[in-house]
């Protein structure tokens, strides 16, 4: 298991930074000049993959009514959702003053994804629900998934465009990603070898109280490296915080990061399923890669902010 999961990393973060790459060589004034091209498109991908994921949790062998929506219709409803959230990266130089600003997009990403399943339920409704509220209940899911993506792909492109600075949106969202994910691994391992302690054994009986206090030290561990050797090193770059923001945004970024792993297990719990797909050797479907990211991006943004 510890194999497959070391082996399926090393081809993320390589895939990653190849990725990191293009997309910061796409975004230079003599290319595009555009940032986050392949951040979009990538979001699109992970996005409907994770609603596809998404869809098969609530399935029951036997029901009448199925409890969520088929996977093509919660596919395309997120898709439509990123993509209108993306819609402030198309400016080179988006406006400040522009009246709905970047989470306006969002919201408006979110009622489209609610018309796509409206749509859906309406061209196939017969009149009448053999079981009351299952139209219902199928579309609030669906919003609960539209919801609950947007604050990951709704957060993560003005992530990409923090400043409208190439670099220092590219760092933050590596400093998003190196920090919730070193937090992870520190949090596992420290798990494995001292922990003794449930966390939450309702929710995640393998998450312990010893691995949650190693984690915020592997978050902070990550984003000090990242603000002090990869911005200057590789960016050329020095992040215009004050010396103490690696310690505040390694820290609640990481607590973030397992409120968002917590929530994820709960809805598995819900479902009574161990992962929410197979796609990944090792570590399950993308909803297991993603989890933590959810709720530690718009914290993320909020820090970049709060500390200008």
């Amino acid at each position: 298991m510890l194999s497959r999961r070391l082996a399926s990393t090393a081809v993320l973060v390589t895939t990653m930074i190849l990725l990191v790459w293009l997309d910061f060589w796409l975004a230079t004034d003599a290319v595009l000049g555009r940032a986050g091209v392949v951040l979009i498109g990538l979001s699109l991908i992970l996005g409907a993959l994770t609603a596809v994921e998404f869809s098969g949790l609530w399935k029951s062998e036997g029901e009448k009514a199925s409890k969520s929506q088929s996977a093509s219709v919660m596919a395309i409803g997120t898709a439509l959702m990123i993509a209108i959230a993306a819609v402030p990266m198309l400016w080179r130089s988006y406006p400040t003053d522009c009246a709905i600003g970047y989470f306006g997009w969002t919201v408006a990403g979110i009622i489209a994804g609610l018309l796509v399943s409206f749509f859906a339920e309406a061209t196939k409704f017969s009149g009448t629900s053999e079981v009351p509220g299952e139209v219902a209940g199928r579309m609030g899911l669906s919003v609960l998934v539209y919801v609950y993506l947007a604050m990951l792909f709704g957060f993560i492109l003005p992530i990409r465009n923090l400043e409208q600075s190439n670099s220092l949106g590219l760092l933050a969202v590596i400093l998003l990603i190196a920090t919730v994910k070193t937090s992870d691994g520190a949090a596992y391992f420290a798990g494995r070898s001292f922990g003794k302690r449930k966390l939450a054994p309702a929710i995640s009986p393998g998450k312990t109280i010893e691995g949650s206090l190693a984690a915020p030290l592997g978050g902070c561990f990550a984003a000090a490296i990242v603000i002090f050797a990869v911005a200057p090193l590789i960016f050329g770059m020095t992040v215009d915080r004050p010396w103490w923001f690696f310690i505040v945004y390694g820290v609640i970024v990481t607590l973030a990061g397992m409120v968002g792993d917590l929530a994820e297990s709960l809805l598995k719990r819900d479902a009574q399923i161990k992962d929410s797909g197979s796609m990944i050797p090792g570590m399950g479907g993308l909803l297991d890669v993603l989890d933590s990211l959810v709720f530690a991006a718009p914290v993320s943004f909020v820090i970049w902010i709060a500390t200008k």
